[in-house]
């Protein structure tokens, strides 16, 4: 009796919310793969890095994009041309050793990733419509997770043989119509169940903002605040404030060049900086310095320095944050698999590969059952 109300209910979840989490599934194995295909479309831009040759100044490599610039963005490869950005969304491709403008970006292949993004979070709607759409991803989240919950108990057999278990453990050749969507849908589920609950579980803290502020108080002691290891050439010097002008009305030329210097021998292993530019009256840069991809705050620092000497003034890294804070990152990332690098990505996409495979044979063998009530109903009726 309970396994039939279970049954029925995981059914009416399933009808009822299967079209949106396929959607939600299949635009996550997509953004698996954005790195990796941006990273290689990217390889298109690389330049000649000259032997004995110096990269152009920071303040040089600005004026070049030929708009008022905020930030740089420099990647360790020395191939790699130098973005300038205006703002968080424009940005132009410098060579970082001639200042030729390489391209303007965001380019098409960009916009397409974030389409999915904005599909997979809140349908792509805009304007006032985001918040209910998140509202509803949100609730699709917490429905697929009833159904990775319930599904074990009816996908696990009785009595438990080992005829009985090979039958929802592995795949059956020459299965056909509804037996193979029944056994795709049943081993799939079973091997996929942990990890899809986990990436169900950290969507839902993502997704209602009261949920995480409850969650993340309490993970925040599991999340370890082990930072980056940083050895810094200008350690020992301390952030005493060295290049602080007396007089606050002048403040020295700042030299970016000193700057840039100080953040890469801070951090040997650094993959990315991201210098923001200082405006006149600032004293201060701020760098941040990533030795991870974009996904692992735990490999994330944020470099403040003195404008005018390049003398580091303070660090902020993962084991900063409050342990909310920390636990916010890390489900945000493990959410994406992200956290645990370009590895984690792809297993996130291929779990959402396989939840793909699971909800769209449900809904087949839902539909089958459907028609057989429709069928069987007709045939009283004559």
């Amino acid at each position: 009796m309970i396994r039939a109300i279970i049954f029925w209910l995981h059914l009416s979840v399933a009808a009822a919310a299967g079209l949106v989490i396929l959607m939600m599934a299949a635009t996550g194995v997509v953004l698996s793969l954005e790195e990796v295909v941006t990273g290689l479309a990217e390889r298109r831009y690389f330049v000649a890095a000259p032997e004995g040759v110096e990269r152009l100044a920071p303040e040089e490599i600005a004026v070049a994009a030929g708009f008022t610039a905020t930030s740089l963005s420099y990647r360790s490869n020395p191939r790699a041309p130098v973005r300038v950005f205006e703002g968080r969304d424009r940005y132009v491709r410098v060579n970082p050793y001639t200042g030729q403008v390489l391209a303007t970006g965001p380019g098409g292949l960009e916009r397409f990733f974030e389409a999915v993004h904005n599909w997979h979070r809140w349908f792509n709607v805009s304007g006032g419509s985001v918040r209910r759409a998140r509202a509803m991803t949100g609730a699709v989240n917490v429905a697929f997770l009833f159904l990775l919950l319930t599904g074990p108990i009816l996908w696990i057999p009785r009595p438990v043989t080992r005829r009985a278990l090979a039958s929802v453990l592995l795949l059956h050749r020459g299965a056909r119509g509804a037996r193979r969507d029944l056994n795709w849908h049943q081993v799939v589920g079973i091997w996929s169940v942990l990890p899809l609950a986990a990436i169900a579980a950290t969507g839902v803290t993502t997704s209602y903002p009261a949920v995480g502020d409850r969650v993340y108080p309490m993970a925040g002691n599991a999340v370890s605040a082990g930072a980056w290891a940083v050895a810094s050439a200008s350690k020992g010097t301390g952030f005493e404030g060295a290049g602080i002008s007396e007089d606050p009305a002048r403040v020295p030329e700042p030299d970016l060049s000193a700057v840039l210097a100080t953040a890469e021998a801070w951090a040997p292993g650094w993959r990315t900086l991201i210098l923001n530019l200082p405006r006149p009256a600032d004293s201060e840069v701020r760098v941040e310095v990533r030795g991870g991809r974009a996904g692992q705050p735990h490999r994330t620092g944020f470099l403040t320095l003195d404008a005018a000497s390049g003398a580091g003034r303070a660090w902020e890294s993962f084991a900063d944050d409050s342990p909310a804070r920390r636990a916010q990152q890390f489900l945000r990332y493990a959410h994406t698999g992200e956290y645990w690098g370009l590895g984690g990505q792809l297993l996130a996409g291929l779990f959402s590969l396989a939840a793909t495979l699971m909800v769209w044979t449900g809904l087949s063998l839902a539909l089958r059952r459907l028609r057989s009530l429709v069928s069987s109903r007709r045939g009283l009726r004559r």
